[in-house]
């Protein structure tokens, strides 16, 4: 299975319009880019997080970890 990649048409073609963007296979993608005819329209990327840092609750007392326990019945 070939993967799709985006172009975005420089000029028409096939009836589609200059400055749309496209799906189309590798082969294809590669041609048109090649060509002049189009160029790559990479997605925009989502913005990376910074990751959470989490606590160290190793040396918590035993009397506080009962204390925050759920209770169950």
């Amino acid at each position: 299975m070939s993967s799709q990649e985006r172009v975005r048409l420089s000029n028409d073609w096939r009836g589609y319009r200059a400055s749309e963007i496209i799906m189309v296979n590798k082969i294809v993608a590669n041609a048109l880019v090649e060509q002049g005819i189009g160029v790559y329209a990479n997605p925009k990327k989502p913005v990376e997080k910074e990751p959470k840092k989490m606590k160290d609750i190793k040396g918590a007392p035993k009397d506080k970890m009962l204390k925050g326990a759920p209770v169950t019945k």
